[in-house]
């Protein structure tokens, strides 16, 4: 029995993952995951029309998985709200999944959905946790340039020098804070930041499921997880 449309995006999506992991994005044939999918060669071109694209979704959802896993982070309490934090979560995320380092070290331009989802949300983050008095008084556009800088500086150097990523990322994480985080603000400002940064994340893991398989029936089964449902603000911004 032929499987629904959405269940074969989904059956593609992940044997195009495993193979690009165990083979490469270079050696990784269509003819492979199509075979590996359980599908013919012509379903995999209907939903995507070139391997260029297959990848880029598989990316796509791997990039939305670690913004799922940051928000995750805030709403259990798990991970403090600082733009130092997250700097570190997301070149964490980058190390333990090699498929997203392009798109955190800014390379993948040709795919600019994918670029463009996560650093919205970054400017969101950064614009909220100012009106909460929570980074210092400058640019946001400033802040993002740092920040990107920074993260680059320290992926690349983590993934040519395994052996010291720990103090690379605890030294990118407080070079972040030092430049940018108030950290002595009051904590009822942090608790009442964090609804709209968990907003500004999952708006940008909606885009970024979408982008993956667009013109499908996928969104809902293809997000890391179900989005809760919105929380309103418990504090008075200043």
């Amino acid at each position: 029995m032929a499987r629904p449309a959405q269940d074969r995006t989904e059956v593609i999506l992940a044997a195009a993952r495993a193979q690009f992991r165990e083979a490469g994005v270079d050696r990784a044939t269509v003819d492979e995951i199509a075979a590996r999918a359980g599908v013919g060669k012509g379903t995999v071109f209907l939903y995507w029309p070139s391997k260029t694209r297959l990848h880029e979704a598989v990316v796509g959802l791997e990039v939305a998985r670690t913004l799922a896993s940051l928000a995750t982070g805030l709403r259990r309490d798990e991970l403090r709200l600082s733009l130092g934090a997250i700097a570190r979560h997301e070149i964490t995320a980058g190390l333990d999944h090699p498929s997203t380092a392009p798109l955190l070290a800014n390379q993948l331009t040709s795919a600019p959905a994918l670029a463009v989802a996560p650093r919205r949300a970054l400017r969101r983050i950064v614009d909220v946790m100012r009106s909460y008095d929570l980074v210092r008084d400058l640019d946001t556009d400033d802040v993002i340039a740092g920040m990107e800088v920074a993260m680059t500086g320290a992926l690349v150097r983590a993934l040519g020098e395994p052996p010291e990523r720990p103090t690379i990322l605890t030294a990118l994480e407080h070079l972040v804070s030092s430049a940018y985080d108030r950290l002595d603000g009051p904590v009822e400002s942090v608790a009442a930041a964090v609804p709209e940064v968990l907003e500004a994340l999952e708006d940008a893991v909606d885009a970024l499921v979408a982008a993956a398989a667009p013109d499908r029936p996928t969104t809902a089964r293809l997000r890391p997880y179900e989005r809760p449902p919105a929380e309103a603000p418990t504090g008075a911004r200043h």
